[in-house]
């Protein structure tokens, strides 16, 4: 369900603004209308990107974590000057980091050069200097190696990599040079360059070291600086969403207040000399959203706002989405046994897990929970076929088979999509008035009628003729505000032609979508069918093993043939029942979304 809004209008005194913003923050009540976006306010590009910063610094730091890391604790910095010293020293460990992977990376490459040489002493070299010899250092292609070198310039061969001859010459500056290339050496001998390596792999280690300390012991100190710069980006953007008025001596701010806090709002400012007053909401206004469900439905929140808000003239499609997609989620999945699954490990992880991620977890106990039961009902546990237990004969007739499962789809699709008609009729009940909803409201009397006509005799045989005729005087009753009233105040020529369009849609769409909801039956049957048949593979495989390697062998197929089949199933009864609730269910209910999230301006 949608919150109420109130919106009101704030005048107040330019030099008594900024006051009067840290009392509205106090209240944390009021969404403060935007009259100017984030990338037209320079300072608050500033601050976003510093956000941005804190963010990315904090996700690199999180890996460094150790296993044993004491609780963040909640910290309040005294200033903005600590935030930013504490922001310095994350990043100059990380800047550290590339600084010495680059050494490291350099000192390897010299390494690798001076091998071919071999380890000799540079101080022998600067002896033969100083007596008046120079050394010098070559490489040259094997084929291009000329032995008559070694006694014309002296050319001593001293190692051959990858048809490359590496030789020196010892002559005196003068003497002629062989025509090859010149090498010029590093400055340090090997086993010096070696240690440095050694020396920088340990500064390398050290800083990982302390960025696990950071990372343990000074993580609260990046999330208090990034609430302080989140107050500020909010009181800053707060000041210059006011608009000037008399020369800038008066500033108009206008904001919306839930109505459940409206009255403490009031009273909060009542005396303090500022101008407030409560507008009447127009259309066309961007009213915030502040969704409120019960325990339940907010669970499945997420899922709406992955698509979008709802505007605030429509209806909030929370609680009408929930057990239709705990529901698919179930017929999708098709298994008690991976239902129990991800009942017992949701709940094994929700006592550990974090305040954002517990609902998260929540949802999936539901739906593991709805998985479990379903899967029970279809026969179907760790693709063990139920039906064929003899055990479990006594009851084999109540396990749905295939026929009734395609059958439940299509008549769970056409409760929705009926279902969606009626939500569909009472918005536009709401946005403008009862005449121009009957049109709509109409065409699910239609459905459900035509329905029943036809399948009433299947289902019971022995049903009067006169409740089959009473079925389709409905929808002809139904037609008649359809075609002649979808339009109020329009001619009747108008909207019969206008009837017509919408039924060719209706019918051509119902068809569609109706068939879109037999994916609930084909992806619960083949999870269940892959199950099986890695139950039969590890049997069947292993069959003429011993008990212990059979044992081991059947637990390697089973483990890697469930854990795979778990993982595509997962995916497909997360991804198909979202697709049919944003497509199936949003198109017949006519929902329009766009709305924007009601965030109080408030302190973090």
């Amino acid at each position: 369900m949608i919150t109420a809004m109130n919106k009101y209008l704030f005048l107040i005194y330019h030099r008594e603004y900024e006051t009067f913003l840290e009392k509205l923050r106090t209240i944390g009540v009021v969404h403060i209308r935007e009259t100017k976006a984030t990338k037209d306010v320079a300072e608050l590009q500033e601050l976003l990107n510093l956000r941005k910063e804190i963010a990315q610094t904090k996700r690199m730091l999180a890996s460094y974590k150790s296993e044993n890391a004491p609780a963040e604790q909640t910290l309040t910095l005294g200033s903005q000057a600590d935030g930013e010293a504490a922001m310095q020293d994350a990043q100059a460990l990380f800047a550290e980091e590339t600084r010495l992977k680059s050494a490291i990376h350099s000192k390897k490459r010299e390494v690798e050069h001076m091998e071919v040489w071999g380890q000799f002493d540079f101080a022998s070299i600067e002896r033969l200097r100083k007596a008046g010899y120079e050394v010098n250092f070559y490489s040259s292609s094997s084929s291009g190696y000329k032995t008559e070198w070694e006694e014309k310039f002296g050319a001593v061969p001293i190692n051959t990599v990858r048809s490359t001859v590496h030789f020196i010459t010892i002559g005196h500056k003068q003497d002629a040079k062989p025509d090859a290339e010149r090498i010029k050496l590093p400055d340090h001998d090997l086993a010096t360059l070696r240690q440095q390596q050694e020396e920088l792999e340990a500064q390398l280690e050290a800083n990982a070291k302390d960025k696990t300390a950071f990372a343990d012991n000074r993580m609260a100190e990046l999330t208090a600086y990034d609430k302080l710069l989140s107050d500020k980006f909010a009181f800053t953007s707060a000041m210059v969403q006011a608009e000037g008025q008399a020369d800038d001596k008066l500033m108009l701010l206008e904001g919306w207040v839930p109505v459940s806090d409206a009255s403490t709002m009031e009273q909060a400012l009542a005396g303090e000399g500022y101008y407030v007053e409560q507008m009447q909401i127009e259309e066309g206004d961007k009213v915030p959203i502040k969704l409120k469900n019960n325990f339940f439905a907010r669970l499945f929140e997420p899922i709406t706002k992955m698509y979008s808000l709802p505007n605030y003239g429509e209806l909030d499609p929370t609680p009408f989405l929930a057990p239709f997609f705990m529901l698919f989620f179930g017929l999708c999945f098709g298994d008690g046994g991976y239902g129990l699954l991800i009942l017992l490990a949701s709940t094994l992880f929700k006592g550990k897990a974090g305040k954002d991620l517990k609902p998260i977890l929540t949802l999936f106990q539901w739906l593991g929970g709805a998985t479990t039961i379903i899967g029970l009902l279809t026969g179907s546990f760790f693709g063990i076929a139920l039906a064929e237990v003899p055990q479990l004969a006594s009851i084999k007739k109540y396990f749905l088979n295939q026929d009734n499962l395609m059958t439940l789809s299509v008549v769970i699709g056409l409760i929705q999509i009926i279902y969606a008609k009626v939500l569909a009729g009472i918005k536009i009940k709401i946005q403008r008035g009862v005449k121009y909803s009957l049109a709509t409201f109409a065409w699910a009397v239609i459905i459900t009628a035509v329905i029943l006509a036809f399948t009433l005799p299947m289902i019971a045989p022995k049903v009067p003729e006169a409740v089959i005729n009473v079925m389709f005087g409905i929808a002809v009753a139904g037609g008649l505000v359809a075609f002649f009233y979808n339009s109020p105040g329009k001619n009747p020529f108008v909207n019969f032609g206008s009837g017509l369009w919408t039924a060719y849609n209706t019918a051509s769409g119902l068809l569609g979508d109706t068939l879109s909801y037999i994916r609930l039956f084909a992806i619960g049957l083949t999870g269940s069918i892959l199950g099986g048949v890695f139950n039969t593979l590890a049997t069947d495989m292993t069959a003429s093993m011993s008990i212990v390697p059979r044992i081991i062998v059947m637990l390697i197929i089973l483990l890697i043939g469930h854990g795979l089949n778990f993982g595509l199933t997962m995916i497909s009864s997360l991804v198909h029942p979202i697709r049919l609730t944003f497509v199936e269910f949003y198109k017949n209910s006519e929902f329009e979304g766009g709305g924007n999230q009601y965030t109080p301006f408030k302190r973090s």
